[in-house]
């Protein structure tokens, strides 16, 4: 509960921005391609039918043929839904829905930003703030939806991918779960166009993109399904790719048994609904995307939704009719907003290395959660007193947040304070590989070769790490004398950054300060750096596998 009220504080300033984006759009008529207000108002899901400033040419009255033709497979399964929309909601409901929310986008108005004397309770959630360019959003999203719908516009070419595999042409079996899900989505595509909840439209462009993969894994015997890639995934480059080639084959290789595993399982919970078809998609999306990198092509590493998000830009169609005083009164008042709520956040959680950190706020959470278990409103003089009893009774002991600020001091106050019935260490993957290593070939010589960067067989320079000489993770008696060289190899390439600032954007600089900031503990026995392994697949990770 903690966590969701405080991200729906932090989610107040992702609104204030948005708002303040599509009015400024408003009032001084900023084109859609202005890099900030385009990347910040987005409609969802529409990119999977249109691409780029495709519908800023288009209108949302009137009709348009589709550019694959009236007879396309595409076309058909759309006509067949509108008919059954018809049907079921009346001849004309498409366009009585469309003619509503573009009255209601000429008479939309901005959201208050009250000022109270505070905006936040902490830990508590904000008043509800109806977010002007959510709105404004959906009801394009709607107006989108509506013109697919009734112009039977095909999916992008871009926007699902066919598997061409033998292993993957559709059973006897799942052609039966496929027909059962096409049905579901019908049904479901028919209850969400005369829905009332706000994002019906992305609901609608969702499930319309999924029955056509859907039907067109039907008529081609194949699985087809969408990209439901983030617009903003990681990406991994081609000689990335090659690079840590072992280990993105390990990641094929889970990714296909993972595939394998969802796909069975379809039969096995006895149907194919929404949400197993969903964690099939994702299975689908990872697979063949990691495919690409064995054609010496740049993929899509992270970004997979249970969703499709394919956005696209707001096409300039109908806009609020609002005044220029209306739009600088809102402008004014959203910022006096946003000041508020910035000093109040701050306040709230302003981080200090010494009295607030990471370690801190777990105690002092654990004594929230004490109180509120105590349901007793008691003052202030007396919450130690009960969070200690409660603490005590419940956990077999108290801990001092104030006295408790390092993450090992604390680690073993819990040891000594709290009824402990287990406790486990996690090994890295580096000390994984040791152990192995030294079970198979002990000795002085594999010890001294395994301690540094330079003849490890175990560990290859990732660039995303600092350079250093010395492993201080498993030696504590040398740790002081390895840190020492540690710090100097950091040093030594901050240095070297200094010089090579104009080429590399003070990447090298940067990571030489990283590398001094690293290295620092160790010249009091703390270990704070293991090295980075990337890429490596889950197995590999949890088991120290190959």
């Amino acid at each position: 509960m903690q966590f969701l009220a405080q991200d729906q504080q932090f989610r107040q300033l992702n609104q204030i921005h948005r708002d303040r984006a599509l009015l400024r759009r408003l009032l001084y008529k900023q084109v859609t391609d202005n890099a900030d207000i385009s990347s910040v108002l987005q409609l969802k899901g529409a990119g999977l039918f249109y691409a780029g400033q495709e519908l800023e040419s288009q209108k949302t009255d009137g009709d348009q043929k589709n550019k694959i033709g009236p007879q396309s497979p595409s076309s058909n399964i759309i006509q067949l839904l509108r008919k059954q929309i018809e049907q079921s909601h009346g001849q004309d409901f498409l366009l009585h829905r469309r003619e509503q929310i573009t009255n209601d986008i000429k008479t939309k108005t901005p959201g208050h930003w009250p000022l109270g004397k505070t905006i936040l309770s902490k830990d508590n959630f904000p008043a509800a703030i109806a977010s002007f360019a959510d709105s404004y959003e959906d009801d394009l999203t709607g107006l989108v939806a509506i013109k697919i719908l009734k112009e039977e516009q095909p999916l992008r070419p871009e926007a699902f991918f066919v598997t061409h595999q033998s292993e993957f042409a559709v059973s006897q079996e799942e052609k039966l779960l496929l027909e059962k899900l096409r049905a579901q989505l019908t049904v479901s595509l028919l209850k969400s166009v005369n829905s009332g909840r706000p994002d019906w439209g992305y609901a609608v462009l969702v499930n319309t993109a999924r029955l056509l993969a859907v039907d067109l894994s039907l008529q081609l015997g194949q699985w087809v399904f969408i990209d439901d890639f983030a617009m903003d995934s990681e990406w991994v480059s081609a000689d990335q790719f090659a690079q840590y080639a072992e280990q993105m084959q390990a990641q094929i290789k889970d990714a296909l048994a993972n595939l394998v595993q969802t796909r069975k399982a379809l039969s096995e919970k006895g149907g194919l609904s929404e949400a197993n078809y969903s964690a099939l998609e994702m299975s689908a999306n990872r697979y063949f995307e990691l495919l690409k990198g064995r054609q010496h092509e740049a993929i899509r590493y992270i970004g997979e939704n249970p969703l499709p998000t394919k956005s696209i830009s707001l096409p300039d169609w109908i806009v609020p009719e609002l005044t220029q005083q209306q739009l600088k009164t809102a402008l004014n008042e959203l910022d006096n907003y946003e000041s508020k709520l910035l000093h109040e956040l701050a306040d709230h959680y302003r981080y200090n290395l010494i009295t607030r950190n990471c370690v801190t706020e777990l105690f002092r959470t654990i004594d929230q959660a004490l109180l509120q278990k105590s349901k007793v409103d008691i003052k202030l003089s007396k919450q130690a007193e009960l969070v200690m009893k409660e603490s005590t009774d419940r956990l077999g002991g108290s801990i001092s947040a104030s006295y408790n600020f390092i993450p090992f001091v604390s680690f073993q106050s819990v040891k000594d304070q709290y009824n402990v019935t287990e406790s486990t260490v996690l090994n890295s993957y580096r000390r994984q590989k040791l152990e192995k290593l030294y079970i198979r070939n002990s000795g002085l010589m594999t010890a001294l070769r395994e301690s540094n960067t330079i003849t490890s067989t175990l560990y290859a320079y990732n660039p995303d790490d600092a350079f250093f000489v010395f492993f201080t993770d498993n030696t504590l008696v040398l740790r002081p004398l390895f840190g020492v060289f540690n710090t100097m190899a950091g040093i030594g390439q901050s240095v070297a950054g200094v010089f090579s600032w104009p080429f590399d954007s003070g990447r090298n600089l940067e990571a030489g300060a990283t590398g001094i900031l690293m290295s620092l503990p160790e010249l009091f026995f703390f270990n704070m750096r293991k090295g980075s392994y990337k890429y490596l697949s889950y197995k590999q990770f949890v088991h120290g596998e190959k």
